[in-house]
């Protein structure tokens, strides 16, 4: 499977990535919510690690908006897992109500990352079929 990281902080645009690789994952990095929009248009990927809080356009915002690229058909559809270093439920309620699949706490570990994955993955057929099929392409 390949995964969108959405990440502002430089240390885990490294991290997080080499987390997916060691799971047998590939990626690539997009810097904020905007750049994430814009990278889902250029290559779908099967799964997106989104941070919530960032410069440009934060995580939430730029959920909305590629839930509305997928609704009307621009793109195809696939998890959202929020990578958050806050915890509140007000918090993840505001996540799931924007549309994420998935929620993480940071500071990042890779075995709930891990979970995390199998989890959304495995509650959503529809989606790990899909990628799945993107895959053997």
């Amino acid at each position: 499977m390949h995964f969108l990281v959405v990440e502002d902080d430089p240390v885990l645009q490294i991290l997080t990535p080499r987390m997916l690789h060691t799971l047998g994952y590939t990626s690539r990095v997009a810097t904020n919510g905007a750049d994430a929009i814009e990278a889902c248009r250029a290559q779908a990927p099967d799964v997106v690690l989104m941070d919530v809080q960032m410069p440009t356009m934060d995580g939430l915002e730029a959920t909305r908006r590629l839930r509305d690229l997928q609704r009307c058909g621009e793109l195809p559809t696939f998890p959202i897992i929020v990578l958050s270093a806050h915890h509140s439920p007000a918090e993840r309620t505001a996540c799931f109500e924007a549309g994420v699949d998935g929620f993480v706490t940071k500071p990042l570990m890779i075995a709930k990352l891990a979970t995390e994955i199998h989890r959304v993955m495995t509650r959503r057929p529809d989606v790990r079929n899909a990628a799945m099929g993107r895959e053997s392409m």
